[in-house]
């Protein structure tokens, strides 16, 4: 009798575990940016002086947790125009960020990002280093709404961007 006992409580466990409704956990991000890029050494071809340009932006955003803090991701961003350079006599026109990134969640809401890549473009391709952080609305049904701030260090110049993404976990 001892024994029935033992294994009818035991199996209840087991079939209670199963019957818990279990939380899905969600390890991936794929989303899309808008936004704007100021060049702050940078100008439009017509202008002698470089007071500064913003150029819009896109860009598509990919991230894996490898843990509940941290993320390594890529991030893909494109310059929608053109501007020169004019103190290290450089072109950019339509320049395509690749940057490897990791990204620590400081609260639930709040990551910071750091990175590095190439910004590829016809003219000459430049060295990337991306700090940044974004504030992550999480919406129903594993949407996701994170505005975003990040300060690019390239080679000769620096930018920063704010922008909007719309993502989902999966």
């Amino acid at each position: 009798m001892k024994r029935f006992l033992f294994l009818f409580i035991v199996s209840l466990s087991f079939l209670s575990s199963f019957a818990q409704e279990q939380k899905e956990e969600r390890k991936n991000l794929l989303s899309v940016s808008f936004g704007y890029t100021f060049i702050p050494q940078g100008s439009a071809l017509e202008e002698e002086e470089a007071d500064g340009i913003f150029i819009p932006s896109i860009g598509i955003d990919y991230f894996r947790r490898v843990h509940p803090r941290w993320e390594i991701g890529i991030m893909v961003d494109l310059e929608l125009g053109e501007y020169i350079i004019s103190h290290k006599e450089l072109n950019r026109k339509n320049a395509l960020a690749f940057i490897a990134i990791g990204s620590f969640g400081l609260t639930e809401h709040i990551n910071l990002f750091a990175g590095g890549g190439i910004e590829i473009e016809k003219h000459k391709n430049l060295g990337v280093i991306r700090l940044g952080t974004e504030y992550a609305f999480k919406l129903k049904k594993y949407w996701v709404i994170s505005p975003g701030f990040f300060y690019d260090f390239k080679e000769g110049f620096d930018t920063w961007s704010l922008s909007i993404s719309f993502g989902k976990e999966f």
